[in-house]
């Protein structure tokens, strides 16, 4: 007998790990996207893109759309390295949200970065704000906002959402539909957020629908099985066009018969009420004494604010009040309520420094400065029609983020108020109002306060208007009849003009409208004449101001408040106080005052209950002083708005998503841990073992390892341990007479097919932790058990159970965390529990070989049911056939 020895191979024969160059390009070579893969990312773009061009009317410019496009691309690059490395879901996500706080700093907001390109901690702070309640900010803005600052936060935040989920979907699920979810969300997203101008409605409704149709097909086509690719291509070519024809030509002539076609849009910027109250704010007009003289304030001849660039005898207006309660006029929360084109009204906004606003005359751009000593309120001087807002100085950005106008009043507000230094800059369009009345005028009809309490005022009004016709008529002969009164800012302590009692409430306006001879200043004069025009059905409000000077520059003298009619289109025309106040030289008679003193008696107004006093009025004004009923302060330190901001955001946007997150993680733990129990205490033995074997699949399955179609245990135990432990190494190998000696080997045993035979391990079957991975053992004792006629003692069930308990430690322990996390929330086998081929197919009837085919066991009991899967065949033992 001849013996050939075979020499072991030299070792660089033997297969070398591969280089770290090697692995970094093999890495890199994953990424590299397919045919298929490109197509869905062109979709991706051009959907998303289409559902940003929503966001047209919302910012103003273009630099939204750039910033937009930007997030785009980010967010499909995120989810094309996610899907290619095979990561979870919620790492995707996680990958998104380091790239929108990483890059939506440099990208978009651009504000407070280090070096020019690195974020800080406040373009974090920004950045996270704007994720959340910045959508609410947006839509409380008035548009078109500003294409710059922390709201191009969210047109990047919306592109770099949309394109990882959208790309995300189609990459991780195949369906054909299912990827249209996210950017038809998108769409009605951008809608909603957007405003009662539509942006683009050929866009993004035709072009739109034609792009989802397209992609539905290409990916329909694309999941359809070879041989089917060619069949009936002309009918469905014909179906779909025909489907299109109906379509379109439902749209064109059913579709605006159908509900809900009512051409105003639905979004929720019409529907959210404002956060912002400005009646908590004091009326100007009650403190309209502060710019006269004498007065402790001292503003008569102060320069309060100086002006370039306005035209000469162009009023610059402070407030526009058009609410009245009885005690002041104010400004109202919302103006123009159910009249004009907006029947919800106008109300204070946050805006940018371009508004969308459009009026009479020319367009002009002043700019405004407080000098040292000056001006200090809440509200804002400007003038005419107000379209840009750009404030200067060292203070602009506070001022920018604190301002809130109304656009029908032409009133802004600041709460932190103007202060010495802050300029800034107006353009707005205007007309230089007519030095005296014009004879005709078409008013609008309505009031803008309850009429019904203003009866007092028919005693004078009617005989100034019985001889007159028409309501512009009326409005000319009462501010004639106003003039004729006389002046009087209260006088000097101890003077005969004391009794001329500063504010305009119902009873200061009752006593001035009834004494002998009309006596006080613009306050009086104005609040009356609101009041007299509403009376007569005409919608009037009172505007506090002041006419400039020769030069921009404006003192306490030159303050005044007029009053301001509405137009039938909607326009509001000013009549100044020099058409119906009396000339400040023109005092009242001193007999006349006394004879008033004895009838009426130095009567004070009672104080306002809504509106506070302005800080700059005098001390004379405290029979007018009013204060505002803040609600009592909450201590409570349970709740949340008592909270730090830092406390706030940890709670609500770190700790409680981890909470949920780790909530949901340990539920499917849990989950899976009460199924690996009951497969092993519920049920006879044998189903025990069986259930032992399906948790080691199950563990295959979750954590995404191949397993054969339809395979036997014994498969299934070969492509694990391949996967596992891979291909087993050369050994060297001996041929004697021409048989291969090398390790020893066994006969198939119970289970195995015939011409399989197995390695004999070291520990006689059982799996060692520290041993490569040995599953076929395993599988062969299921297979004796299951198949065996007798059932399996308790004490081998739990042997069983053991090395099913090592088996799956050793599965998992060779995987990385983050494969082992995706396993650990994997719900894969609970939607599947019998997957077809994974050979835990349904249960078959076995009948025992020991009574043949009568279905009964030799013990005389019913045959038990075999938990083998599909495919497993039932080999019998010998001697128990």
């Amino acid at each position: 007998m001849s013996h050939n020895a075979i020499p072991a191979p030299p070792p660089s024969a033997l297969v070398q790990p591969p280089s770290a160059r090697e692995r970094l390009a093999a890495q890199l070579a994953r990424l590299r996207p397919s045919a298929p893969q490109l197509v869905d990312a062109g979709f991706t773009v051009a959907l998303v893109g289409i559902a940003l061009v929503g966001f047209r009317t919302t910012f103003f410019g273009l630099g939204w759309l750039w910033v937009g496009l930007a997030g785009l691309l980010v967010g499909l690059l995120v989810s094309h390295a996610g899907a290619a490395f095979r990561a979870l879901g919620v790492v995707a996500m996680l990958g998104a949200a380091a790239a929108y706080l990483l890059l939506g700093g440099p990208l978009a907001v651009r504000e407070d970065l280090v070096a020019g390109f690195l974020p800080s901690g406040s373009t974090f702070a920004t950045l996270v704000h704007m994720a959340v309640p910045g959508w609410k900010e947006l839509l409380t803005a008035l548009p078109p906002v500003d294409s710059r600052g922390p709201y191009m936060a969210l047109p990047f935040l919306f592109g770099l959402v949309g394109a990882a989920l959208t790309y995300g979907v189609a990459r991780r699920w195949p369906g054909a539909v299912l990827a249209l979810v996210s950017p038809v969300a998108l769409l009605v997203a951008s809608i909603v957020l957007g405003t009662q101008t539509p942006a683009a409605v050929l866009v993004q409704g035709a072009v739109f629908a034609l792009v989802a149709i397209g992609w539905t097909a290409l990916r329909s086509n694309r999941n359809r099985p070879a041989l089917q690719n060619g069949a009936g291509r002309t009918t469905r070519a014909v179906t779909t066009a025909g489907l299109l024809a109906v379509a379109t030509v439902g749209g064109f002539f059913v579709g605006p018969m159908l509900p809900g076609a009512d051409p105003t849009r639905t979004v929720f910027r019409s529907s959210l009420t404002p956060p912002y109250d400005v009646s908590q704010y004091a009326s100007p007009l009650a403190g309209f004494r502060q710019y006269t003289e004498p007065n402790s304030a001292k503003l008569f001849d102060k320069t309060l604010l100086t002006v370039k660039g306005l035209p000469a005898s162009v009023p610059l207006r402070f407030a526009a009040l058009d609410s009245y309660d009885g005690y002041v006029w104010g400004a109202g929360n919302v103006a123009n309520r159910g009249d004009g084109p907006d029947p919800q009204g106008t109300s204070f906004r946050k805006v940018g420094t371009h508004i969308a606003a459009e009026g009479p005359g020319q367009q002009v751009t002043a700019t405004v400065a407080v000098p040292a000593g000056g001006y200090s309120d809440v509200w804002l001087p400007t003038f005419g029609t107000v379209t840009g807002l750009d404030f200067g100085g060292g203070r602009r950005d506070q001022l920018s983020d604190d301002l809130r106008f109304n656009i029908d009043t032409n009133t802004g507000v600041l709460p932190e108020k103007l202060a010495a230094g802050d300029q800034y800059i107006v353009t707005a369009y205007v007309q230089t109002p007519p030095t005296s009345l014009p004879k005709s005028v078409d008013l609008a009809d309505g009031s803008t306060v309850d009429a019904s309490a203003l009866t007092f005022l028919d005693d004078k009004v009617t005989p100034w208007t019985d001889r007159v016709d028409g309501q512009w008529e009326k409005v000319a002969a009462v501010a004639k009849a106003l003039q004729d009164g006389a002046y009087t800012d209260g006088g000097t302590p101890g003077d005969y003009q004391n009794v001329f009692l500063p504010g305009h409430s119902l009873l200061r306006m009752s006593q001035f409208m009834k004494s002998t001879q009309l006596a006080g200043n613009d306050e009086q004069y104005a609040a009356a004449y609101a009041l007299v025009a509403n009376r007569l059905g005409v919608p009037a409000r009172v505007v506090l101001g002041a006419i400039p000077e020769a030069g921009g520059v404006v003192k306490g003298k030159d303050v005044r408040a007029w009053v301001e009619v509405k137009l039938a289109d909607d326009s509001w025309m000013p009549i100044l106080a020099t058409q119906f106040v009396p000339d400040r030289n023109k005092k009242p008679q001193q007999l006349i005052r006394k004879s008033e003193e004895k009838k009426t008696g130095a009567q004070v107004p009672p104080p306002a209950a809504n509106n506070p006093p302005s800080v700059l009025q005098g001390p004379d004004q405290a029979q007018n002083a009013t204060q505002l009923r803040n609600p009592a302060k909450d201590d409570n330190p349970l709740n949340p708005d008592n909270w730090p901001d830092w406390l706030r955001w940890l709670i609500f946007y770190v700790l409680l998503p981890l909470t949920v997150l780790l909530a949901v993680y340990g539920a499917i733990r849990g989950a899976k841990w009460l199924r690996r129990r009951r497969r092993r205490t519920t049920g006879g033995t044998s189903a025990r073992v069986t259930g032992g074997w399906r948790e080691i699949v199950d563990t295959a399955r979750d954590l995404r390892m191949p397993l054969p179609a339809r395979g036997t245990r014994i498969e299934q135990a070969k492509a694990l341990e391949l996967h596992v432990d891979g291909p087993p190494p050369v050994k060297p190998s001996v041929v004697v007479d021409g048989a291969l000696m090398g390790a020893p080997v066994r006969a198939a045993g119970p289970g195995v097919p015939s011409g399989d035979t197995e390695p004999v391990p070291a520990d006689g079957g059982r799996v060692s932790e520290h041993s490569g991975l040995a599953l076929v053992p395993l599988a062969v004792t299921a297979n004796g058990h299951v198949f065996d006629v007798d059932e399996p003692s308790p004490e081998e069930v739990d042997a069983f159970w053991a090395d099913v308990e090592t088996a799956r430690r050793r599965i998992r322990g060779e995987q990385t965390f983050w494969q082992k996390l995706r396993g650990d929330v994997s719900l894969r086998t609970f939607r599947d529990q019998l997957p077809t081929g994974a050979g835990l197919g349904p249960a078959r009837t076995r009948t025992s070989r020991a009574q043949g085919s009568t279905g009964t066991s030799r013990t005389g009991r019913p045959s038990r049911t075999s938990k083998a899967g599909v495919g497993t065949t039932a080999p019998t033992k010998k001697g128990k056939a």
